[in-house]
């Protein structure tokens, strides 16, 4: 289990949201990855009571679809508990309370972890990098969530893939394209598409797999436009 505290008071129970238990679950996890500590990431300041990610991480993190993730949001910058500024390529996310909830709750932390403080790791500074870190989960669930039912849908996200995608971002460092984006992805998964070769309008009906477009010499040419109409 992580070590430190967050902390909630009973009162939440009467809170405007709470029997909504998508947008509570929202909260409380952006509660619990929120920044304990300003930070920065890439030369983005990261205060305190603050989460860069983005709606698609949080979707895997919270096991919610991206629709729910979206409305639970909505809800919660309405009634201002949630406040949040986009970028092209990312999203911070700011706990307008933030310090309500963590008000002496750091004092029982620290007795607590005096012992351990040493080896311990800041969970929060790991969770500004977890969307990077998952970047290659997001590739591979864009690619299910696209073409189920359409094309062939891999199974597992082994280190194989993960490397051959790793493989493509540097390969594509260079370009006008970024591929360290999930949209990036998106819109290359989309043009592919729109490719009848790749979709199977040849003689021997084959079509593209994710194995295929995540190769590197393959994702040149797609994006060279080699195989469009």
């Amino acid at each position: 289990m992580s070590a430190g505290w967050i902390k909630i008071h009973r009162k939440l129970t009467s809170w405007e949201w709470y029997n909504d238990v998508n947008t509570t679950r929202v909260f409380l996890h952006l509660l619990l990855v929120a920044n304990h500590k300003d930070n920065k990431w890439r030369g983005i300041e990261i205060k305190r009571g603050q989460r860069l990610t983005s709606i698609s991480a949080l979707a895997i993190e919270t096991n919610l679809s991206i629709k729910n993730i979206r409305t639970s949001i909505k809800r919660l910058k309405s009634t201002n508990e949630v406040a949040s500024h986009s970028t092209a390529q990312h999203t911070v996310f700011t706990m307008v309370n933030y310090d309500l909830y963590q008000e002496g709750a750091s004092e029982v932390a620290n007795k607590g972890q005096a012992k351990g403080k040493q080896g311990a790791t800041n969970k929060n500074d790991k969770n500004v990098n977890k969307e990077k870190e998952d970047i290659c989960k997001l590739i591979f669930d864009k690619w299910n969530e696209l073409f189920e039912n359409k094309l062939s849908i891999p199974l597992k996200l082994n280190d194989k893939r993960r490397s051959a995608i790793n493989g493509c971002i540097k390969e594509m460092k260079s370009t006008r394209f970024d591929f360290t984006l999930l949209q990036t992805w998106s819109d290359y998964f989309e043009h592919a598409e729109k490719s009848n070769f790749l979709m199977g309008e040849n003689k021997d009906g084959w079509k593209m797999s994710f194995d295929f477009v995540i190769t590197k010499s393959k994702l040149l040419k797609i994006v060279e436009g080699e195989y469009d109409n």
